[in-house]
C-alpha cells in the first residue's frame, strides 16, 4: 500500500488500515447478499432496501425524498427509477403528495409487504452466517465499538 509509507504516525497508520478493512467487509457483505437476494427472490439489495424502509415507515409510506435519503444500500439507478420498476412490479403504489403538489409518496403495496417479510427473515439468517467467524462477546464488542465510532464521526459534522 503506497499512501501507507507515506503516513509515518503508527495512529494514523492503524487508523487508514482499519476504515480500508471496514470499508473491504462491507463491501463483500453486500455483494454476498446482493448475490443472495437475486438468486433466490430475482431482487437488488437496493431494492430490498427500499422494501425495508418503506416496511418501518409509518402507514408503510413516505415521501419518494424522504425514502432516498433512507436507503443504505449503494444503487446504481436514480429514485425515480427504481421506483418506477417496482411500481410496475406491483411491489409499491406511487401517489401525489398531498403536502407537496411536486413530489410523491410512496406506499408498500400488500404484494410489496408478503415479499419484504420472506426476504427478510432469509436476509437475517445470511446476515448471521457473515458473523460466523466471531463469537457473542466479539459481535457485541465491536458493535459498540462501532456505535461509538459512528457518533463521534457524526458530532464532528
Amino acid at each position: 500500500m503506497a499512501a501507507a509509507k507515506l503516513i509515518k504516525d503508527p495512529r494514523e497508520q492503524q487508523s487508514v488500515r482499519l476504515w480500508l478493512e471496514l470499508l473491504r467487509c462491507a463491501k463483500t457483505q453486500e455483494t454476498r447478499l446482493g448475490a443472495r437476494l437475486r438468486k433466490h427472490y430475482g431482487h437488488s439489495l437496493t431494492r430490498f432496501d427500499a422494501l425495508s424502509q418503506l416496511y418501518r415507515a409509518p402507514d408503510m409510506t413516505l415521501p419518494v425524498t424522504a425514502l432516498a435519503t433512507r436507503l443504505l444500500a449503494s444503487s446504481s439507478g436514480n429514485i425515480t427509477g427504481l421506483i418506477d420498476r417496482m411500481e410496475a412490479d406491483g411491489l409499491v403504489v406511487r401517489s401525489p403528495n398531498p403536502d407537496d403538489r411536486r413530489s410523491f409518496i410512496v406506499r408498500l403495496s400488500k404484494t410489496g409487504t408478503t415479499l419484504f417479510e420472506k426476504m427478510a427473515i432469509e436476509h437475517g439468517h445470511w446476515v448471521r452466517d457473515g458473523f460466523e467467524g466471531l463469537s457473542d462477546s466479539e459481535l457485541k464488542n465491536l458493535q459498540a465499538s462501532l456505535i461509538r465510532l459512528r457518533k463521534h464521526l457524526e458530532q464532528e459534522d
